[in-house]
């Protein structure tokens, strides 16, 4: 049985920036940590003449930039992922597709790299939980 080929693949990821810093006079609290970071994704594509079809996608999580002693860590990181897309797609159908699989792609990048650096923290290892891809909240005027 054959597959069908993904229209999106995935040329390469890199950081960008990679920032964990340990707060120095964290007090763990009773409770369970439970954090998100903020999360923010761009994905744009690249004009060149040879390769049309190529997208770059950003993202950058942020948790704790304020420093809170409540939680470990303070951690600023950004992505970013080279994807190429079939000529199959309209551009609309493709900056979604990439959208969608940067989202995981590089998300997933930052959780593991998250991951491996905290567990080498004085406060150990920190577990990003899930990453929703919403839409952009649009301006309601009324």
């Amino acid at each position: 049985m054959e597959h069908p080929i993904h229209p999106i693949v995935l040329d390469r990821v890199f950081f960008t920036r990679s920032i964990v810093v340990a707060i120095p006079d964290h007090k763990p609290d009773d409770g369970t940590l439970s954090i998100a970071p903020e999360n923010k994704i761009d994905v744009a594509a690249v004009e060149e003449e040879e390769e049309p079809r190529r997208y770059i996608a950003t993202m950058q999580s942020v948790l704790n930039s304020g420093g809170d002693k409540n939680t470990p860590y303070m951690i600023d990181m950004e992505c970013v992922g080279m994807f190429i897309v079939d000529k199959s797609l309209s551009p609309e159908e493709a900056a979604h597709g990439v959208m969608i699989t940067a989202h995981s792609v590089l998300y997933g990048a930052i959780r593991e790299a998250v991951a491996w650096i905290t567990g080498r923290q004085p406060y150990g290892q920190l577990m990003l939980g899930l990453s929703i891809l919403r839409p952009k909240p649009t301006d309601k005027t009324d």
